[in-house]
């Protein structure tokens, strides 16, 4: 009788405990299922494409559809190609955005004018608009055409003050470029905007942070002890002195105490000592945990770096990820996902899959009749990954193909 009242008071106080937390904060425990990690995966028109990849730990990763893309460039992008996407989860807990570069590398790495927003409610259809900046800001002094050559690294963070979201990313221009010994370096600087309601828009430019030097890649977090801006971002190009600090292509860190800055540096790398080249890099909350993951891209060493941190200031090394086989992730973020997202996800994979073999089954081993049911299954296939998230019907249709 005792061990039964016991476990009434617990469960009370259990439900009562529950009961106070904020709804927002009920919501985020079911979210918090696992990780997805959204990336490119090479400097190929068929590499800078939108990839998926899954995880239990937010260190070890297994890709979806088989590594191929989840969202076609050339249906998004006015060049055809992205690079640098970022995804997140809106406030309402039920729309996701992802931003992205609008970038085409084998057409040279400064012949980028603009970026790509993007806005779900299932992760698998996407709304998008591609903002081409000399278009969209045709009085705006120094964003032409001939001078503008870089708009890099898009990411958004929700700003309170202005009640919108801020879109903040990496801008290149010709007249900003500096020398360095013999040769001239770009003078990459951050800037901000802010997105319409409908998240098809946005604002005019807004200088963010200038390093002094050339600095790109900003990935901003808040921390939730200090109530401080953190700023992640590398110091890109040519090494050279900014401030007494030697330049290296690393992760650096700086702070401010509102959104829009001013942000103040801090003089150092946080990456693992040696790991030269890195860039790309995304901060996120390990599930279950106080503590953080900062992963960057060591695209020279070819694997993603993972670093553990419990104050968003000093970091420790964790593993080094390879990059092979369908998972070859390059410049991405990663956002918590619930149980029910994955199995949406997981179920879209399978029937891409299997879509995928059918496809690729040699028309010699079919008959004639084999042929023409093939193209009409595959007509139905595509048309439901195209239009439909729900699991169940995406496993049927999964299962019809398989069987072919």
């Amino acid at each position: 009788m005792k061990t039964i009242k016991t476990r009434l008071i617990a469960a009370a106080a259990t439900l009562l405990a529950l009961a106070a937390l904020p709804a927002a904060g009920a919501e985020a425990a079911g979210r918090d299922s696992c990780y997805l990690f959204a990336f490119f995966s090479n400097n190929s028109p068929a590499g800078e494409q939108i990839r998926y990849a899954l995880s239990d730990d937010g260190l070890n990763y297994t890709s979806l559809n088989g590594g191929r893309p989840v969202v076609a460039s050339d249906t998004i992008a006015l060049k055809k190609s992205i690079r640098d996407p970022y995804i997140c989860r809106g406030r309402d807990g039920r729309t996701f955005y992802m931003v992205m570069t609008d970038m085409r590398s084998d057409e040279g790495w400064q012949s980028n004018d603009g970026l790509v927003l993007m806005k779900s409610t299932d992760l698998l259809h996407w709304q998008h608009t591609a903002i081409d900046f000399p278009t969209r800001f045709p009085g705006l002094a120094g964003f032409d055409r001939r001078n503008l050559h870089a708009v890099w690294a898009p990411q958004i963070i929700w700003d309170d003050q202005a009640g919108k979201y801020m879109i903040y990313y990496s801008i290149g221009r010709h007249d900003w470029e500096y020398a360095v010994g013999d040769k001239f370096q770009p003078h990459f600087k951050l800037f901000y905007s802010h997105v319409n309601d409908d998240f098809t828009d946005i604002s005019e430019p807004r200088l963010l942070f200038d390093f002094g030097t050339a600095a790109i890649d900003g990935d901003i977090i808040r921390d939730p002890k200090t109530g401080e801006y953190v700023l992640f971002f590398k110091d890109e190009g040519l090494p050279t002195t900014n401030n007494g600090f030697k330049t290296r292509q690393g992760v650096m860190r700086a702070t401010a105490t509102k959104l829009t800055g001013p942000y103040t540096p801090e003089y150092r790398h946080l990456q693992k000592p040696g790991q030269y080249p890195v860039e790309g890099s995304s901060v996120f909350p390990l599930i279950g945990s106080r503590d953080y993951i900062l992963m960057y891209d060591c695209y020279a060493q070819g694997f993603y770096q993972f670093c553990r941190s419990s104050d968003l200031k000093n970091f420790t090394f964790v593993q080094n990820t390879p990059t092979r086989g369908t998972f070859t992730p390059r410049h991405g973020s990663v956002m918590h996902i619930s149980a029910a997202e994955r199995d949406r996800l997981e179920a879209w994979s399978e029937l891409a899959c299997a879509t995928h073999s059918l496809e690729q089954r040699p028309a010699p081993t079919l008959t004639l009749q084999q042929i023409d049911s093939r193209k009409a299954l595959l007509a139905e296939a595509r048309q439901t990954l195209a239009t439909t998230a729900d699991p169940k019907k995406l496993r049927r249709m999964a299962a019809r193909v398989s069987k072919f």
